[in-house]
């Protein structure tokens, strides 16, 4: 029989420190905080990520999000209001952390803030990616069955969703959609595990996570999750350049509404394919 799972989704926002690879402008505080880059992302965190966390089928989950406490204060509270307006007062914390290790920051705020949850589904989701509609749901559910299925002696499960998309979001506004199709990608990478662990989904190198932890990976034909590529990418952006099937865009759009309100989304998937 399952125990109750509390989805917690763990975003990095214009952070400055450490928690994997990164580019070199996101190691330049001057870079990191320019207004102008500043603004760009925040708009990308509310057109993806935001977006697809007020879409979402069960909307029993939390959000938190780490910055830096040299995130400008005007810009800190702009970032607080699009979580409020976006998701609704409560359901987001914002909090500004010294340089430091993410995965630390984030284990920390778990341990303080919600040791009276049992066990969660500690879900890794970037400032500029998307999640399906429906993932909450599916997370809950997978991540209970892990919980009965767990060995003796096994102490955590990580859930790897395989399947996804490339979303390239173009200078003149468009954006191309390609399959994406990496397991152990850290695209809502999730550990499952008591809210008390000691582990973090950001204090591991995702690429060699089934060397030393259960993974249950996810190849079932269905897109998970949305990469965002453009020109501000903290971390490497790579891709194939195949496009979406034509017959594919609308399930697609149903499963990420987000899309239905950027530019050109159908038109060029179905475009490239013809």
């Amino acid at each position: 029989m399952g125990r109750n799972v509390q989805v917690v989704f763990q975003t990095r926002y214009s952070f400055f420190g450490s928690s994997g690879w990164r580019s070199e402008a996101s190691k330049t505080a001057e870079i990191l905080f320019d207004p102008a880059r500043l603004s760009r992302r925040l708009d990308l965190f509310r057109r993806m990520t935001l977006a697809c966390l007020r879409d979402q089928t069960d909307p029993d989950f939390r959000l938190v999000v780490l910055t830096s406490t040299r995130l400008p204060e005007d810009h800190l509270a702009r970032l607080t209001e699009a979580c409020s307006d976006i998701l609704g007062a409560g359901r987001a914390q914002v909090i500004p952390r010294a340089p430091g290790s993410a995965g630390q920051w984030l284990r920390r705020y778990m341990h303080r803030h919600m040791a009276d949850v049992p066990h969660s589904a500690q879900v890794v989701l970037d400032d500029d990616d998307a999640l399906s509609v429906d993932f909450v749901e599916r997370t809950r559910t997978e991540a209970e069955f892990a919980l009965t299925a767990m060995a003796p002696g096994q102490d955590c499960v990580y859930l790897s969703w395989a399947s996804g998309l490339t979303a390239r979001f173009n200078p003149d506004g468009g954006v191309d959609l390609m399959p994406r199709e990496v397991p152990f990608t850290n695209l809502g990478l999730t550990l499952v595990a008591p809210t008390m662990t000691s582990r973090n989904p950001y204090m591991l190198a995702h690429k060699k996570v089934a060397r030393r932890h259960a993974v249950r990976v996810f190849h079932d034909q269905r897109p998970w999750y949305l990469r965002a590529v453009h020109d501000l990418n903290d971390s490497r952006a790579m891709h194939g350049d195949d496009p979406l099937p034509r017959a594919a865009v609308e399930a697609v759009l149903d499963r990420f509404p987000l899309l239905r309100d950027m530019d050109l989304v159908a038109l060029r998937a179905a475009r490239a394919a013809e």
